[in-house]
């Protein structure tokens, strides 16, 4: 690193506007800000845009947080740092920090020259405990979540939410209780990721790293997000940076079935809505969800749901007809 800064240098002004800390960055340093704007409860939500002119990193020392911190990574990247673990977060990643014991040292690495977009969320214990478990406290409670990972690609509908948080700080648009409820949106996408480990005993799991199980959820959704032409296990295994391996039995661990019959699943319930519009064809929905051979598709679909597809279009029109 060229230079290292505490982060209570990086700014030299301090701006107090209904309990907003607007921080405009040292021009020393680089181009840019840093707002901290108050949420309900305690939380808070800091929003962030820096270009250095130098690698710089902030960092602080003996951090004992009671609640839990999630960054979305709107553009740029960031090696964050928690006593020994390093990992990198890349644009439209999300990564997760929850402390359960005192961290001694906490720093964010910046590139020189590189524009950097964040928004950060500090959760207070308080305002998770007040929601209780619809916020998922039971979850994140659990020793296995504690620390600092990379929780991989949020949705597209994060995406949008997130820049529309953005654009509302950077303009000044919403009120203290307005930012609060699109913070607790946000959280809420997040929180389906967690949702879906339920069910998983973490105990009894060979995936011994939380790091590892976010990885297979990110492969999850990008299978959802992309069953028409899905990469091969291999190179979604690379994509997600995790080994085949540790994909493939992570995957059925967590879904209770492999990553192949998962996106037929997918593909299948896919073709069902698609059959449902009378006006598509077999080969038309068959291509439509991804499959290059309309017999093939029609003994996956007989295979899933009893009938043919074109039984089940024969049987869907023959009950309109008798309402």
């Amino acid at each position: 690193m060229h230079q290292s800064h505490q982060s209570r240098d990086i700014s030299q002004q301090v701006k107090q506007d209904v309990g907003r800390q607007h921080y405009q960055i040292n021009p020393d340093y680089g181009q840019g800000w840093i707002q901290i704007s108050p949420l309900i409860s305690g939380s808070s939500l800091v929003t962030m845009s820096f270009t250095p002119k130098y690698d710089i990193e902030i960092f602080e020392q003996d951090i004992k947080h009671s609640g839990l911190g999630f960054t979305l990574c709107l553009e740029g990247k960031v090696e964050c740092i928690a006593d020994d673990v390093k990992i990198m977060v890349s644009e439209d990643e999300s990564c997760f920090q929850r402390f359960q014991s005192v961290c001694r040292y906490g720093a964010s690495r910046f590139a020189k020259g590189i524009n950097h977009k964040y928004l950060t969320m500090h959760l207070s214990h308080d305002w998770l405990t007040q929601c209780g478990r619809s916020l998922g406290l039971a979850i994140i409670n659990d020793r296995y979540w504690s620390g600092l990972y990379n929780f991989g690609k949020y949705s597209s509908q994060t995406k949008l939410l997130a820049s529309t948080v953005y654009q509302s700080v950077l303009n000044n648009t919403v009120n203290h209780h307005l930012l609060s409820a699109k913070a607790l949106e946000l959280w809420s996408l997040q929180l389906e990721k967690f949702q879906k480990l339920e069910k998983f005993n973490v105990t009894t799991s060979s995936l011994r790293k939380a790091e590892d199980v976010a990885r297979i959820i990110q492969a999850e959704q990008f299978i959802r997000e992309n069953y028409q032409s899905p990469p091969n296990l291999l190179s979604l295994a690379r994509y997600i940076g995790i080994n085949d391996n540790k994909l493939k039995y992570g995957f059925k661990e967590i879904y209770q079935e492999t990553v192949f019959s998962y996106l037929r699943k997918i593909r299948l319930k896919r073709a069902k809505e698609l059959l449902s519009y009378q006006c598509y064809s077999i080969s038309k929905v068959s291509l439509d969800v991804g499959y290059t051979s309309s017999s093939h598709f029609a003994v996956a679909f007989k295979k899933a749901y009893g009938l043919s597809p074109r039984d089940y279009q024969r049987q869907l029109l023959n009950t309109a007809k008798q309402e």
